[in-house]
């Protein structure tokens, strides 16, 4: 089996995972000494990875645990190095598995979290090596919550993150293994894999713990038990200063939360006292956060991060448009990114206005030093400064801002002064090193301190930010683009290649036509019978109007026959549906109960005629090639 045939039966069996990209793909059925069930008769507690599935992960070898003989082997070396990875395990998945039970693993605001799992290389006695997946005294106490959740025949599914050292970790039951012809089964035990090359950037991986803090909540408890380990552990006569510097690092959190200092230093079991030492903790970040004494912790690591790296180049203004369906979003997931780390996606609608889209001043309410409310407005940010902050402080990736139905909304409006931020230096009048930058700076006190703590600081789009945008030309006229906003984007068309679907061939059910020569036919009609109206050709049906299973007799006529009657012929219904079909009901009706082919029973005999022609010169065709 090809890694393409595996990736289809991953996309069928877990969906959500279709639109990523990997190049590493390994399924493991569990064995009860794989799980960390009660009552198993093995004390074992890692999961055992064995032939090519080993290729899987990073191991680091030591000669003298591996090359010598067996009863020579220095068992020490086994464990001196442990190679942690990082996984992301999903909130939906963790509820599919815990079915409404209580699992310990808190998400936060995010739809998924980055924990850490040990793997170490293990030699067998006249058997071969193997991995051991999971050391539950190191791993991520996250991670083995969720293999608490696994147990004798579901199945764990890694998915290595294309050209990264990164995995999606994804459980699923015994019961629900197939879907379809799909069948996780078949990949049992087999690795499949792209020959990609994955550089490892140790930097990176260190501040995934980081980010993984930023991104979720922590509880009084978990709070309690970090404090306590970073006092245990603080050098001598270090151990007040280690409760000041868990206040700065953890304040967000804490004051998010209203947790209280006596709480925490109660749940780290230390002495009530140390209540005063992490109230001054607290305040220091409160200082530190609102930069009172013009000192920031936050802005020299950011500065320092924006400096290390060479900032990529390059990046556009891209507007894809077409007929509904065409594929403009399939384009950006296939052609520009698919990986969420990296993009910010917005859908913009007769609602929505520039405070969502660039940022606005909301109320908060915190806690003064006397744990009273007070009330303070804030700037919150919206996507696009959380974008262009992303891409400021990371110059070594490309980051895309994803706006969906760009003319649905009034985009001028929208972008406010940021319209000015979309002329970009090209190559023929700028160094190499600046193009893609925004050409002019513009500014904006709360933009500029969000992204660069600097309120006095212009702001650009970076030249490693992308902004692609979708437009529907069936919709062109629910707002209309001026020609100002419009030059100021690279114009790209997708082309309506039905015939290129790939569920094109694909036969709706209850008839003999396929997809593909109903909407090759049904769009040469639009053209012909609207020839004298304009924009006739947004009528048309997209490539992907349509998925496969919406080819089915319940789903087809609600979705594709209604729109041809309410729409695409509304003029002229009689051009496509036979005299028999007075009304929408009928037509709906008609195809759902009738027992003979159901395009038929509906359709003009000509109308049908021509697609079953279409279909066989479509044949034809394919049998020349």
């Amino acid at each position: 089996m090809e890694f393409t045939e595996a990736r289809d039966i991953i996309s069928n069996i877990i969906p959500e995972c279709a639109s990523k990209e990997y190049d590493g793909i390994m399924v493991k059925r569990l064995e009860a000494s794989n799980t960390l069930d009660e009552g198993r008769t093995t004390n074992q507690t890692h999961i055992a990875i064995s032939g090519e599935q080993m290729n899987m992960f990073p191991y680091l070898m030591a000669d003298g645990y591996f090359q010598c003989d067996y009863d020579d082997r220095d068992e020490r070396l086994k464990k001196y190095f442990i190679t942690q990875i990082p996984l992301y395990i999903y909130k939906d998945n963790v509820s599919y598995l815990a079915s409404g039970t209580e699992n310990g693993i808190t998400f936060g605001e995010g739809e998924n979290r980055c924990v850490q799992a040990s793997i170490v290389r293990s030699r067998r006695k006249e058997q071969a090596d193997q991995v051991q997946l999971s050391l539950t005294t190191v791993d991520d106490p996250a991670f083995v919550a969720f293999r608490k959740l696994l147990h004798t025949g579901d199945y764990l599914v890694l998915l290595k993150h294309k050209e990264q050292l990164f995995y999606d970790c994804i459980g699923i039951k015994s019961a629900d293994e197939s879907k379809g012809e799909y069948n996780l089964s078949a990949l049992n035990n087999k690795f499949y894999k792209l020959p990609t090359n994955t550089k490892v950037d140790i930097k990176k991986l260190i501040e995934i713990k980081d980010s993984d803090i930023e991104n979720r909540d922590f509880s009084i408890q978990e709070l309690g038990n970090i404090l306590q380990e970073m006092y245990n552990n603080a050098e001598d006569r270090m151990q007040v200063a280690s409760i000041y510097m868990f206040g700065i690092k953890y304040g967000e959190h804490i004051f998010k939360n209203n947790y209280s200092a006596p709480e925490i230093i109660a749940a780290a079991s230390m002495n009530e006292s140390y209540s005063t030492e992490l109230r001054k903790a607290l305040n220091i970040y409160k200082l530190l956060e609102k930069n009172t004494y013009n000192i920031s912790f936050f802005e020299g690591e950011e500065q320092e991060h924006r400096s290390s790296g060479i900032r990529k180049t390059g990046a556009e203004n891209i507007l894809l448009y077409g007929v509904p369906g065409a594929g403009k979003s399939h384009e950006i997931k296939t052609k520009y990114c698919a990986d969420e780390r990296y993009i910010e996606r917005v859908v913009f609608h007769p609602d929505y206005m520039y405070s969502d889209f660039v940022g606005q001043i909301l109320p908060r309410v915190d806690k003064d030093k006397d744990g009273n409310d007070k009330l303070r407005y804030v700037f919150t940010p919206g996507p696009f400064t959380k974008m262009l902050k992303k891409a400021v402080n990371d110059p070594e990736n490309y980051y895309y801002l994803i706006i969906e139905e760009l003319n649905r909304g009034n985009a001028p409006a929208i972008f406010g002064e940021i319209f000015q931020l979309l002329d970009r230096k090209d190559e023929d009048e700028f160094q190499a090193e600046e193009v893609g930058e925004s050409e002019y700076g513009i500014s904006n006190y709360d933009v500029a301190r969000e992204v660069y703590q600097d309120e006095e600081h212009p702001v650009r789009v970076p030249s490693n930010m992308f902004i692609l945008a979708t437009m529907n030309t069936a919709d062109q006229n629910v707002f209309t683009l001026d020609t100002a906003f419009q030059r100021r984007w690279n114009m790209k068309q997708i082309e309506n290649r039905v015939q290129s679907a790939e569920h094109a061939n694909a036969i709706i059910a209850g008839t003999k036509v396929n997809w593909g020569a109903f909407a090759t036919v049904i769009n040469d009609m639009v053209i012909e019978i609207n020839v004298d109206m304009a924009s006739s050709e947004d009528k048309r049906l997209g490539a992907y109007f349509v998925k496969k299973k919406e080819l089915e007799a319940s789903r087809f006529p609600e979705k594709v026959l209604k729109y041809l009657w309410d729409d695409a012929f509304k003029m002229d219904k009689t051009a496509i549906f036979n005299d028999s079909c007075k009304t929408l009901e009928d037509v709906v009706i008609t195809y759902e109960t009738t027992t003979s082919d159901k395009l038929a029973a509906v359709l003009r005999l000509s109308v049908y005629e021509k697609m079953l022609s279409k279909m066989q010169k479509s044949t034809e065709e394919d049998n020349e090639n």
